[in-house]
């Protein structure tokens, strides 16, 4: 049997981790393709609206 040629140690590890990036979730990976992300609110009920954090709200006038 012919053994395959010594590589660095960084291509291995770039190899293996790329290897197991690829195999780890790969249920969870292929029904998030499938069916999108699962949708979950931005700011909970009963956050502030003046928080300094808090999403812009909209005024109904057109863009400049």
């Amino acid at each position: 049997m012919l053994r395959a040629p010594m590589v660095s140690a960084t291509q291995q590890t770039f190899r293996i981790r790329r290897r197991k990036a690829r195999s780890a979730g790969t249920a969870r990976k292929r029904d998030e393709r499938a069916h999108g992300t699962p949708a979950f609110p931005v700011h909970p009920e009963g956050y502030s609206a003046a928080a300094p954090d808090a999403r812009p709200v909209r005024d109904g006038s057109p863009k400049k």
